[in-house]
């Protein structure tokens, strides 16, 4: 029976998505549509319908337990993340998710805390305080294949010891710059602390260190959104 439990394991792991959706956008606010941002009355019609449909957020660490423990996610489990701790996630995405009973996870690039148009840290401590995971987006954002080892280890150890340091918990869950990830860089991850790192739909699969997500912009048609989150599901 163990062994077959580890079979099961083993390939539910080697499919080509995780088992619930993971959406992955960066901002959201005002009437801009772009790579980038979701204009606000967009991304309140896809929380909505997110809501209608029966799907319930769940987080990072939630989907991490449920393997560890070979405990299904409720039915209609969704991970919303969000990249890069710009100032409307405290502004406009915060309010809304909180609008809806929703949670989602937020990560922070650590060197552009304070910057203009970015979270303070007092910001990131609220979005915290208000129940959502916070993850690391490294240091400074680069492309970490194109890092020596030395390199990729700093940005990924400094980024989650700074955000432990601030906000007095454990970090967990890591989100590749650019959504790309090689093998060394996963083993980094895992080697600098983390237990799970998002990719995007290119390099992500099931693997907990690779978890695929769905991009979801300004350019996303309600269609698209839709029709990736039940492909998802």
């Amino acid at each position: 029976m163990k062994r077959l439990c580890l079979v099961l394991l083993v390939l539910g792991c080697a499919r080509s998505q995780p088992e619930v959706p993971i959406l992955n956008y960066h901002s959201a606010g005002g009437d801009v549509a772009d790579d980038y941002n979701v204009p606000v009355t967009a991304f309140e019609q896809q929380l909505d319908w997110l809501a209608k449909k029966g799907f319930h957020t769940v987080s990072l660490h939630d989907l991490i337990e449920s393997r560890r423990t070979r405990t299904p996610l409720p039915e209609g489990a969704v991970i919303l993340t969000f990249d890069d701790g710009r100032s409307d996630a405290l502004q406009v995405v915060l309010p809304s998710l909180r609008k809806r009973g929703m949670h989602a996870t937020f990560f922070i690039i650590t060197g552009l805390v304070g910057q203009p148009g970015y979270l303070s840290w007092d910001g990131v401590r609220e979005l915290a305080a208000a129940g959502m995971e916070i993850g690391s987006h490294t240091a400074t954002h680069p492309r970490l294949a194109d890092l020596a080892d030395a390199r990729v280890d700093d940005e990924l150890r400094a980024s989650r010891l700074r955000l432990e340091e601030e906000l007095r918990r454990p970090v967990e869950a890591l989100a590749y710059p650019y959504n790309s990830v090689r093998g060394r860089i996963a083993r980094a991850a895992r080697a600098t602390g983390y237990r799970v790192a998002v990719a995007g739909s290119r390099h992500g699969s099931a693997d907990l260190f690779r978890l695929r997500r769905v991009p979801v912009n300004g350019r996303t048609s309600m269609e698209q959104f839709m029709a990736g989150v039940t492909l998802e599901r």
